[in-house]
């Protein structure tokens, strides 16, 4: 009986539910931290007397370890791009007492909207948007919690946004480069569409690295990131007399989707056709044969989203607006064949 009482004692988080805020307010009620308007207190000091809750020793020492609530917003989880980037920061998040919830959007605006409300009423401390449109980071930009853009750079000027991202134009322009060096003259281009800032950036890339080398020829086709654009893209283009040696596709799934094409269609990779990915995705090193790509290394993208995250909510007067840009390298595998005439 004992200990089933002590199951059932209440948590901050059950106070933050019940009083309608956040689990950081209910750590500033306690320890008298910060002003708190006398509606807030109410809520909160109702909650408590409602829910007989009784401080922990490590409630008492909350000025040490402060609990904040933070916001992931992805536009989908159909994507694991986005899963190998939440696992980490949420490991590393809960790890230093930051609550993390997830919320999916399915790019519709109702559903940011709501994401919106819910931070504009308090709620949560803190937002981190992965690979936001530049409607959601103005939306967002007019909350005064802290915002940080993920897979996203900075071309609007001054915002009270963090941006962390990749350099997408020199990492699409290296990973080409790789290809041309391989004796590749003649490419498929598959993008992630003209709409998403990171495809438009290795797009852009891709120009650059044209403008210096004559001699290469793209045949550009739009996918949207998803394997089943990969593979209608290079079915298609396959079923034409265009002579390509080497496809470089703007996310791995999309080049996964191009592998099975490749396969159905009776060729081989990398002995017929090669094939590039972008990404490095888990699944790329089980690929049959392995997936040669561009690590754009994830797991620090989200581990250095919560690690500023934690810095903006542990220090008020924190600077706002910085870009931080992480490396990115080519991992090399099976799937690009050295031709004879580089």
């Amino acid at each position: 009986m004992k200990d089933e009482n002590l199951r059932k004692q209440p948590t901050i988080f059950d106070v933050s539910k019940m009083a309608g805020v956040s689990p950081s307010t209910v750590s500033r009620y306690l320890n008298s931290s910060s002003y708190l308007s006398n509606e807030t207190k109410r809520k909160v000091e109702n909650a408590i007397k409602t829910l007989k809750y009784k401080p922990s020793r490590f409630a008492k020492n909350l000025k040490m370890q402060s609990i904040f609530s933070v916001s992931v917003v992805v536009p989908n989880l159909n994507l694991e791009f986005y899963g190998e980037i939440v696992d980490p920061l949420s490991v590393y998040a809960n790890s230093r007492n930051v609550e993390v919830m997830v919320n999916v959007t399915h790019n519709m605006d109702e559903m940011k909207q709501t994401v919106f409300d819910f931070a504009f009423s308090r709620r949560i401390d803190g937002i981190i948007l992965c690979t936001p449109d530049l409607k959601t980071i103005e939306l967002f930009s007019t909350l005064t919690i802290p915002i940080i853009a993920l897979d996203w750079r900075n071309t609007v000027g001054d915002l009270n946004i963090d941006s962390i991202t990749i350099d997408n134009k020199k990492a699409a322009f290296t990973a080409i480069n790789y290809l041309y060096s391989r004796g590749h003259r003649k490419f498929l281009i598959v993008t992630g569409g003209r709409e998403i800032q990171s495809s438009v950036d290795r797009l852009n890339g891709l120009k650059a690295f044209l403008e210096r080398h004559s001699d290469a020829e793209f045949s550009v086709k739009d996918g949207d990131f998803r394997p089943d654009s990969g593979y209608n893209i290079v079915r298609e283009f396959l079923k034409s007399d265009r002579k390509i040696t080497a496809i470089f596709a703007f996310n791995d799934l999309m080049a996964f989707g191009g592998l099975n094409a490749i396969t159905e269609m009776g060729m081989r990779v990398p002995e017929d056709i090669s094939i590039m990915g972008f990404d490095n995705s888990f699944i790329s090193n089980y690929t049959m044969p392995k997936l040669t790509t561009v690590d754009q290394q994830k797991e620090k993208l989200g581990i250095t989203a919560a690690s500023l995250m934690i810095e903006r909510l542990s220090s008020v007067g924190s600077k706002r607006g910085r870009e931080l840009v992480i490396p990115y390298k080519i991992v090399e595998r099976d799937s690009v064949r050295v031709l004879s005439n580089s």
